[in-house]
């Protein structure tokens, strides 16, 4: 756990320096500067980039992870991963950028708004995913070296800090929106570069070519597992950016804009899924190695103490959102304010996920890889057939209410199987009182009297939110464990700290 604690930490103060960067971005500058059809281009070129991106490396990231045990030898270059990491990469990213290129055409048809804006800068996605192609993989062996914070730093700090510049940029000396696209795109391709930058820094950045090595059974090996893992791989990337997609697709000549309200209602309500995102990023490499050596007492060990700790921060971030909701959006222009309801059903449906988010790790990084594949295929299922209705008669909201479902069921599956089949389990009785803590919270605080003006009702609700959650949290014993993991220590299986 020690050298979880530490990068969990290091990842998840990255991921909300990030998302303080990004409120910044799309409360005070995207909403004000661009339009919201343009605004929603750029929302709808990141979506389908990134699925893009995630089905063209066919599930290689986890691959990755999974098999670098097998390939760790530093002296040999790694056999040769890198070599054949980039080799990869660029037929994948080749292959996708050309399909996307033929499809063009019949995506300005899909995407068709009232200014034709996806017609005129959409292949602008060729770039956008030959760089994220290359980026997953090269995040994936860094990962697999146990440098998990280096990319989380390029990616939730670097890139929103390149993003603010440049729409910072637009707002004081506003240049055509079609070379804003194209310096847009440009930021991405940056951020690959700083992970190439940065593995080359330290001494990481070794082709390897002559020491390649794959077996042929390994090879079958993998490429089964890859293909597997490729829906579990899209499944969280996917949701919400799928929901976009949908949005774009079927509510007609109005679709960028509310694509535009949706992409900053699901931004706000998806910022709880940090802390789990930050401990999975940290801990999967580890999971990886605990099950070549079949050592279930250390998986058990970081599946129940990463649940607590993952449930009763994203339940802080929670009440913040609940509580804050209202004050939030009256920041943002008027047309926005319908969103508001569909950040808390996002929000509730990503809480619901953060204290079991370990078990997907768990379950890809065994023998079991294959119920992975099929329960995260079933989550996209769920939610592109409740999407399709639900979109179709509610709105966007219906798009919220469609992740909510999807998530919940299969997470439910998820934890029963792991309980099930190898006797994980991850909650305990302080789970239910992080719950009541939460609930309370958002019943109560409504009620607090404030004053006028929205900007100063969201610092002072946060503030009492704050004092009110982490005093009563730690006279119910709730953050012992929270503690170790700041302080960057292990926690032994007897419950004592190393």
């Amino acid at each position: 756990m020690g050298i979880i604690a530490r990068q969990a930490t290091l990842n998840t103060l990255l991921a909300y320096i990030g998302i303080a960067l990004g409120f910044v971005n799309v409360v005070v500058l995207y909403p004000h500067v661009l339009r919201a059809d343009e605004f929603g281009l750029t929302r709808l070129l990141v979506s389908i980039a990134t699925i893009a991106a995630q089905v063209a490396q066919l599930g290689a990231e986890n691959t990755v992870i999974r098999y670098f045990p097998y390939f760790r030898d530093p002296q040999r270059a790694h056999r040769g991963m890198l070599g054949q990491l980039l080799l990869f990469g660029t037929g994948a990213g080749l292959l996708a950028c050309g399909v996307l290129a033929a499809l063009h055409g019949y995506l300005t048809q899909v995407f068709a708004d009232r200014n034709a804006l996806y017609g005129t800068h959409g292949m602008l996605l060729l770039p956008l995913v030959f760089s994220e192609v290359h980026f997953i993989l090269l995040r994936s062996y860094s990962r697999s070296l146990r440098r998990t914070v280096q990319p989380t730093f390029i990616r939730e700090f670097m890139l929103r800090v390149l993003q603010t510049a440049l729409i910072g940029m637009q707002a004081w000396r506003p240049m055509p929106f079609s070379s804003f696209m194209v310096a847009y795109t440009g930021v991405f391709v940056i951020s690959t570069l700083l992970l190439v930058w940065d593995l080359h820094r330290a001494g990481e950045f070794k082709v390897g070519w002559a020491q390649r090595w794959m077996p042929r059974r390994l090879r079958r090996s993998m490429a089964t597992y890859s293909l597997f893992t490729l829906s579990a791989s899209l499944a969280g990337i996917v949701l919400g950016n799928m929901d976009q997609l949908m949005i774009g697709a079927l509510l007609g000549k109005e679709a960028l804009v509310h694509v535009a309200h949706y992409a900053v209602a699901f931004y706000f309500g998806s910022v709880i899924a940090a802390p789990a995102r930050a401990v999975q990023q940290a801990a999967v490499p580890l999971l990886a190695d605990a099950w070549k050596k079949h050592d279930m007492s250390t998986i058990s060990a970081l599946y129940r103490r990463s649940s607590l700790v993952q449930l009763l921060v994203s339940g802080y971030v929670f009440v913040l959102i609940w509580t804050g909701a209202d004050a939030l959006f009256h920041l943002l222009p008027q047309e926005y304010a319908g969103a508001v309801d569909v950040m808390r059903v996002v929000a509730v449906a990503y809480l619901s996920t953060s204290a079991v988010q370990l078990g997907v790790g768990i379950i890809s990084m065994s023998r079991a890889y294959r119920l992975d594949a099929i329960s995260s295929f079933s989550m996209l299922a769920i939610n592109g057939v409740a999407g399709f209705f639900l979109i179709r008669g509610l709105g966007i909201i219906g798009a919220a209410w469609a992740t909510l479902i999807a998530l919940t069921a299969v997470n439910f599956f998820r934890t029963w199987f792991l309980w099930k089949r190898y006797g994980l389990w991850p909650f305990d009785g302080r789970t239910g009182l992080v719950v009541v803590l939460m609930l309370v919270l958002c019943a109560a605080l409504p009620f607090v009297p404030m004053p006028d003006g929205p900007l100063i009702q969201l610092v002072l609700m946060g503030g009492v939110a704050t004092i009110a959650y982490w005093a009563v949290a730690q006279v119910l014993g709730l953050t012992d464990e929270l503690k170790v993991l700041l302080r960057g220590r292990s926690i032994r299986r007897d419950g004592g700290q190393e």
